[in-house]
């Protein structure tokens, strides 16, 4: 058309750099679960979040093309090709987010740290148990310590968290309505998303102890509900923006003062002193 010409635009401004999110899920191990709330949020997550005046930093969210089979050797097998052998490789992720099923639980939980062992207790799907002393051949006590935590700032994510959620301060209720239960939990329990989330971090201590950019999301079973699934994913960005904002404006913090040392957390049964996870409690 003559005279036609494109609207001329002001300069771009530059923003902030992109990160990039690994995800991953379970698949079904529960009966009277046969969907895995893990995997029907971590699927359907969206491979971009761009930038906005809210949310500065483009965010790309790569999910593994397929649910983590709830395994011990699928899982021993499978974190050392997802994570990287290099921390500061560009092209590698900023964050490793691992989902997982509580289905004991009616909230969801940012997970502290996991232990290295007491994975002999609960038989996997293959009917496979991890003992303590295969544990001890692949994770020496005199190289890894018992528990490791993550190296993000937990407190300081669970705020931004609770801010990306709509609540108006650290407590309380969002402006436009109940907020979602969202907390801090000490212990992943230990069957296979403690044992998946001690594997990350590890792979992670054993490149650079202080720099574990490995978090864990447990969320309870929502598989009865569409509704509530897609109330989960969102739930689930809103700690990704949380994780990735807490990263590039605070850094990780140093736990290593405080790994070997701590003990298990709240799932101990108090009869026979094993500790028990909350999808078999």
């Amino acid at each position: 058309m003559p005279g036609s010409y494109a609207a001329r635009q002001p300069a771009a401004e530059k923003g902030e750099s992109p990160a990039t999110v690994l995800v991953t899920g379970f698949g079904p191990f529960l009966s009277k679960f046969p969907r895995n709330s893990s995997w029907e949020i971590a699927s359907t997550l969206p491979a971009l979040l761009p930038a906005s005046p809210t949310n500065p930093v483009p965010i790309h969210i790569h999910v593994h093309h397929e649910a983590v089979r709830v395994a011990y050797r699928h899982v021993v097998d499978l974190v050392p090709k997802l994570l990287p052998s290099l921390v500061y490789d560009d092209t590698q992720p900023e964050v490793v987010l691992h989902i997982g099923l509580a289905a004991g639980r009616n909230f969801f939980a940012i997970e502290q740290g996991a232990h290295g062992r007491g994975y002999g207790e609960i038989p996997d799907v293959d009917g496979e148990r991890y003992y303590d002393a295969i544990a001890e051949a692949r994770f020496p006590s005199a190289k890894f310590p018992k528990v490791l935590k993550t190296s993000f700032d937990t407190s300081d994510v669970l705020a931004r968290w609770k801010a990306n959620l709509g609540y108006p301060s650290g407590e309380g209720k969002r402006e436009n309505g109940d907020a979602p239960d969202v907390q801090i939990s000490q212990d992943a329990g230990n069957f296979l998303c403690g044992f998946i989330y001690f594997n990350s971090l590890a792979h992670y201590f054993s490149i650079k102890e202080d720099e574990r950019p490995v978090a864990f999301l447990h969320v309870p079973d929502l598989s009865y509900s569409e509704e509530k699934i897609k109330e989960g994913r969102e739930i689930a960005i809103a700690l990704i923006k949380a994780l990735v904002e807490s990263k590039r404006k605070n850094g990780f913090i140093d736990t290593r003062g405080t790994d070997a040392q701590e003990e298990r957390g709240t799932h101990t049964d108090a009869k026979s002193g094993n500790q028990t996870d909350n999808n078999f409690a």
